[in-house]
Formats: structure tokens, C-alpha cells, sequence
């Protein structure tokens, strides 16, 4: 009796089971990328997150085991789709042949831009756990882990475009293009209250122009310094 439909019924409990486990990862995952964003990593408890997600403490530490792997796993989860996206718009223009200033940067920074415009779902929060990245040293690791490999590639091309620019101070100019690009997105409304609202930093896409100027102009730049 538990031939042929023991066989067939197995897989198919697993693949339930496989789907459950996932779906409750996701709504942890999504929960804490909320939450994560709207304050700050250490205003979050592992309870705040299970009661938003609707789960219990104790799946929320079987899948994560601590708030520090959660907030890991949170960073690393949009890092991976961010940096392929970029990867692939590098590799795309790489082959045709325009590795110039801008079509790098471009390639670099327009994939956060899309998503943000686009309202995709989630991007906003983290966004916000970017910026928290950023303000201090506490999580180079995290930083190290997930967007250094891309982040060299980039810098690696942009030698080759940039070859009278020394590469210590290439460095410090990628390095402001992220604080630039971070607090553009970020759409603080300290530029409406600077024109008088003629402004508005929610027109991502005539930020986005004034951004990629702004910055292409000032790497490039650096070669005459």
C-alpha cells in the first residue's frame, strides 16, 4: 500500500513543506526589512519583527537564530539581485564597447534608481538600511560581504577610463559617488524647503540626471587635482 502512491505522496509533502518553510522566511525577512528601515537596528527586538510578520519567536530563531544573522540575511537578500542587475548592465555595454565615465557610473547607479522609481516592493526600506550601512563602521563586514566584489569590478573599470586619475584618490571620488547617490534616493525634503517647493526632490528622474552630470563631472575631474 505504500508502493507506487507512497512514492508520489512523498515528494509532493515535501514540496508543501519546502513551500511553507520559504513562505515563513519571507514574511520574517520582509517583516524585519520594515522594520529595520523605519528605525534603526538596535530600536528593533526579534519580537517587534515575529509580532509584525505574524509568526513565533521561536520560528523566527529556528530560521535566523539571531537578530544580528536576520538583519545579515536582510542586507544580503536585495544585495544579490542589486548587484546582478549591475553586473549585467556593466557586461552590456562592455560589449559594445562603451566603457566610458558615464555609461559606468550609469550602469553602477541607475539599477537602485529603477527599482525606487518603479515602487517596487521593499525597495524603499532598504534603502533606508543602506543608508544605516553607511553612518558608521559597525557593519564594514556586512558591506565587505555583500557589494565589495561588485564594487571593485566597477572601480576596476573605471581605471581603464580614468588612467590620469590616481587610484587612492579614485577611490575616495567612488566612494562620495555612493554618499551622492544614497542621499539623492533618499529624497530629503531639504531641497523642496531650499526652492520654496520649485524643487521637489520626489522627481527621481530629473534628480537622476543632476546626479550622473554631478558626479561624471567630478571623477573625472580628480585627474587635474
Amino acid at each position: 500500500m505504500t508502493g507506487k502512491s507512497g512514492a508520489t505522496t512523498k515528494p509532493a509533502a515535501k514540496r508543501q513543506q519546502k513551500q511553507a518553510t520559504d513562505n515563513t522566511r519571507d514574511k520574517i525577512l520582509d517583516a524585519a526589512e520594515t522594520l529595520f528601515g523605519e528605525r534603526t537596528f538596535d530600536t528593533v527586538s526579534l519580537r517587534d519583527i515575529t509580532q509584525k510578520a505574524d509568526v513565533t519567536l521561536a520560528l523566527a530563531s529556528y530560521h535566523f537564530g539571531t537578530k544580528e544573522r536576520l538583519f545579515a540575511e536582510v542586507v544580503g537578500r536585495r544585495a544579490h539581485i542589486l548587484n546582478q542587475m549591475r553586473r549585467e548592465r556593466l557586461a552590456a555595454i562592455d560589449a559594445q564597447g562603451r566603457l566610458d565615465t558615464r555609461s559606468i557610473v550609469d550602469a553602477f547607479m541607475h539599477p537602485l534608481f529603477e527599482q525606487m522609481a518603479n515602487g517596487a516592493p521593499g525597495w524603499e526600506s532598504y534603502l533606508l538600511i543602506l543608508a544605516q550601512l553607511g553612518q558608521t563602521n559597525r557593519w564594514l563586514h556586512l558591506l565587505h560581504e555583500n557589494f565589495d566584489d561588485t564594487a571593485e569590478l566597477f572601480l576596476s573599470k573605471l581605471e581603464g577610463a580614468l588612467p590620469a586619475v590616481p587610484k587612492p584618490l579614485l577611490m575616495r571620488g567612488f566612494s562620495m559617488v555612493l554618499v551622492a547617490m544614497l542621499q539623492t534616493l533618499s529624497r530629503n525634503r531639504r531641497l523642496d524647503a531650499l526652492s520654496g517647493g520649485a524643487v521637489t526632490a520626489d522627481d527621481l528622474d530629473a534628480a537622476y540626471g543632476a546626479l550622473l552630470q554631478f558626479v561624471v563631472k567630478g571623477l573625472e575631474g580628480l585627474g587635474n587635482a
